[in-house]
């Protein structure tokens, strides 16, 4: 009897303590405030609602009566984010469901009958991050890295990313390929892929089946993208019909793509420059488009065009992936924090506190499609055809939000404030795997170059194997 009340005071003792700072986040403005305990909260009570209903990682998925495998794109999406918030946080439980869906997979990434076919590689992105984590393991990274060979030396075309999301389901895995195997023809050829993309793939009404015709998806006026090439100019927002189609989740594909490639890109790559003014480009854009509520719409030009008449406004995949490349570029230094802190606090508390159930359950998440129209209704309580994809969409976002540490916008504090008290930028070193160190530490050996600010270099790969 003895051992089970002291059983339950641990259990008291420990909940009690997690739940504490949300109790006292209730008693301030809570729009002007996140903290690191509060992000990990969000970030597992998400994952564990995931998990709960999906045990098994190696089941099928039954969308549409259609059986799909479960290393589909949108489960690569889900482990992109369920590795990303791992590096902050190492749960064993998160790991080993990862490894046992690559175990059986056998770590291949791609669908034969699509070899080209960017949504076939997304998985490859985390059977990479897994690799990272354990470089003995070498099987996580052999075929994806022979799959994309292939492409590069043999089929050598550049034009095989017609859609934008694309950018994101395959660009990442050339730089984490460029900075695995210190090679840079992966970047070399990740940018003919990425500038054909955004200069060439576009239709300009050309023809109903133009893509390649040679307009660009990316509207450097705007700062956004054109989903593909049926989206581009003459055609319009379906409700505000003077306005462009930008599709949220698919600027978001793009933004986040560009995100994880300055995570990967040393400083000597070429082209780094390109990427970083596209970011900058598209960030600035994107301060313009976020909603009074905190969320981005599905329509980012045309914000009364909810998609659906039974749809509520907001959505959750689009600014989930907004919120993670502003916090990484604010840490980074790429952003002004000044200016950018406040869209991130105002969007992560809008995911956290009016998203997220009491469950873990994620609302407000739009189905797949390609446009504002699809995948409707967005609701808080609808159910999209996949939970998965949405859910890695807010666990990237959560990784990046957690790095800024405790941030607190009230009057009487500074612009942000670190639960160190230090700046934003504070560590210069990462682990093998992505974890951040204060220092190099004692026998530790400097492999590689991973992460960089664009001015200076922040961070290498070590290896203490």
């Amino acid at each position: 009897m003895i051992k089970h009340k002291l059983f339950l005071l641990s259990l008291f003792l420990f909940y009690g303590a997690i739940a504490y700072p949300y109790t006292e986040l209730q008693k301030c403005d809570i729009e002007k405030v996140i903290s690191r305990d509060s992000t990990f909260y969000y970030a597992s009570l998400v994952n564990d609602y995931f998990m709960r209903n999906y045990p098994d990682p190696t089941a099928n998925s039954f969308v549409g009566g259609k059986k799909r495998n479960s290393r589909i794109w949108t489960r690569g999406v889900y482990y992109e984010g369920l590795m990303s918030m791992y590096r902050q946080t190492p749960v064993e439980k998160w790991y080993d469901y990862t490894q046992e869906w690559g175990d059986f997979h056998k770590w291949i990434s791609n669908d034969t009958k699509a070899p080209t076919n960017a949504d076939f590689h997304c998985c490859g992105m985390a059977y990479l991050d897994m690799y990272m984590l354990d470089t003995l393991q070498t099987i996580r990274k052999t075929h994806i890295k022979n799959h994309i060979d292939a492409l590069m030396y043999e089929r050598k075309s550049i034009d095989d990313w017609y859609w934008v999301d694309a950018v994101h389901m395959a660009m990442p895995i050339y730089a984490q390929l460029g900075s695995i195997e210190n090679d840079d023809r992966y970047f070399e050829y990740m940018y003919d892929m990425y500038m054909f993309t955004r200069d060439k793939q576009g239709d300009a009404g050309k023809s109903s089946k133009g893509k390649g015709k040679g307009a660009p998806l990316f509207n450097e006026t705007d700062g956004l993208w054109y989903r593909d090439y049926q989206f581009d100019p003459p055609y319009t927002d379906k409700v505000e019909t003077d306005k462009p189609c930008y599709w949220s989740r698919g600027n978001g594909w793009v933004y986040t793509a560009l995100m994880r490639v300055l995570q990967y890109a040393p400083d000597t790559v070429c082209h780094k420059d390109r990427y970083m003014e596209d970011f900058t480009a598209m960030s600035e854009a994107l301060t313009k488009c976020q909603r009074e509520d905190g969320f981005w719409p599905v329509s980012l030009a045309a914000p009364s065009n909810y998609g659906s008449t039974e749809a509520e406004g907001p959505e959750t995949s689009g600014t989930a992936l907004f919120i993670a490349g502003m916090a990484y570029g604010i840490r980074i230094g790429l952003l002004d924090s000044t200016t950018y802190i406040p869209y991130v606090v105002k969007g992560w508390n809008a995911l956290c506190h009016k998203a997220v159930a009491n469950n873990g359950f994620l609302g407000y998440v739009q189905g797949t499609g390609s446009k504002p129209e699809d995948g409707q209704p967005v609701t808080r309580t609808h159910i999209p055809d996949f939970e998965d994809f949405g859910i890695g969409c807010f666990l990237l976002a959560a990784a990046e939000v957690y790095q800024l540490g405790d941030v607190d916008l009230n009057p009487t504090s500074s612009i942000y404030s670190t639960t160190n008290n230090t700046q934003l930028i504070s560590t210069r070193y990462y682990s093998i795997d992505g974890r951040p160190l204060s220092t190099p530490g004692e026998g530790i050996t400097i492999i590689k170059n991973i992460y960089s600010d664009g001015t200076v270099q922040t961070g290498k790969r070590i290896s203490d194997r």
